[in-house]
């Protein structure tokens, strides 16, 4: 058989445009996401293959180009498409999460943007209203944490937070009053993920986690090595091979001077020389007096609310992180058994 270059070029050609049919497809219109953890059982297992609807909050164009599920690749310009609906409380939503955006979250949202919300006693209260949990979504009441009233939405803490302090959901157009701030490190979190080059001298504040990143780093991988083989050495190794993940991201940070807000130890006492220390896009916080955001903010939780690492811990979310929302599990990996349940 004679080789054909002419027909090799064709047979690609249409490879190439299949390839990027397919990408656009599953950045734009529908996803398949596999959830690794308990956070929103029983509403979604541990395991679930999930169809995600990436168009109903509004088409996103690809934010990212690269290799498929690795870290290679560069972030490019977006738009976002109008939406068919806007995100509203109880939504169940998926996200990039905020820490690490190659990461994909499935939560509910408990707080839009404007939203007064605090938590007493267990108790969900959003603008003077109790919120009602959903009936499948876990929650063992336990030993509550009288004492774990927070102004503050990041701790180190992993506890069971029953009890936040009233706050507002960040929204378009809320000004920071920079002679006014009570909680820098939530302050210049929010400057950050509203766009902004945040700088503290020579150092820039990033998003992206290593501790974070490194989270579901190998977690497929490791979970197989469990399944088949011996637990406690895959589970060594798993340790050990995170443990090499985060020594490397935590040496690039270094040399490109990069630092997570929530990770400064800055408190009230600090707060004159971070208006004239910190700059937002060159300019120090003293100079500008106050900022205005850019962008919408949302709060999400977990149903199984005990298990859930989520909102309470890390934060808010942004409109230009929302992905979309699920419309049914398919299948359960983890326990090979078809599940074909609509989520709401």
């Amino acid at each position: 058989m004679n080789f054909s270059w002419k027909k090799f070029l064709e047979e690609l050609r249409v490879l190439i445009i299949l390839i990027i049919i397919a990408f656009t497809i599953k950045s734009t219109l529908v996803e398949i996401y596999v959830v690794p953890t308990g956070s929103m059982e029983d509403t979604i297992l541990t395991g679930d293959m999930l169809i995600g609807n990436k168009f109903i909050y509004g088409m996103r164009t690809p934010v990212w180009l690269g290799i498929p599920w690795t870290r290679i690749g560069f972030h490019i310009p977006w738009y976002r498409l109008p939406a068919f609906k806007e995100v509203k409380n109880g939504d169940v939503t998926i996200f990039e999460f905020p820490r690490d955006p190659f990461q994909k979250y499935v939560k509910r949202c408990i707080g839009i943007p404007g939203d007064a919300i605090s938590i007493d006693g267990g108790a969900i209260i959003i603008n003077g209203d109790t919120m009602q949990f959903p009936d499948e979504g876990k929650y063992i009441k336990g030993y509550i944490y009288d004492q774990d009233k927070f102004e503050k939405l990041y701790s180190y803490f992993r506890g069971n937070r029953d009890n936040l302090n009233s706050f507002v959901v960040p929204y378009k157009g809320m000004e920071l009053n920079f002679n006014n701030i009570s909680d820098w490190q939530t302050a210049i979190t929010l400057l950050v993920q509203d766009g902004n080059d945040v700088k503290l001298g020579r150092k820039s504040f990033t998003m992206s986690d290593p501790y974070e990143a490194a989270r579901p780093h190998g977690f497929l991988k490791y979970k197989l090595l469990k399944l088949v083989g011996n637990k406690r050495q895959a589970a060594m190794r798993e340790q050990k091979d995170r443990a090499r993940f985060i020594k490397n991201l935590n040496e690039k940070y270094k040399e490109n001077n990069l630092v997570n807000p929530w990770y400064l130890n800055y408190g009230l006492e600090n707060s004159d020389y971070l208006r004239k220390n910190v700059t937002i896009n060159g300019k120090s916080l003293y100079e500008l007096g106050s900022y205005s955001l850019k962008r919408d903010y949302y709060f999400f939780m977990g149903d199984n609310r005990d298990s859930s690492y989520d909102s309470r811990f890390w934060g808010f979310v942004p409109d230009s992180q929302i992905l979309g929302t699920p419309l049914f599990a398919l299948i359960n990996l983890f326990k090979f058994k078809l599940r074909m349940k609509v989520i709401s």
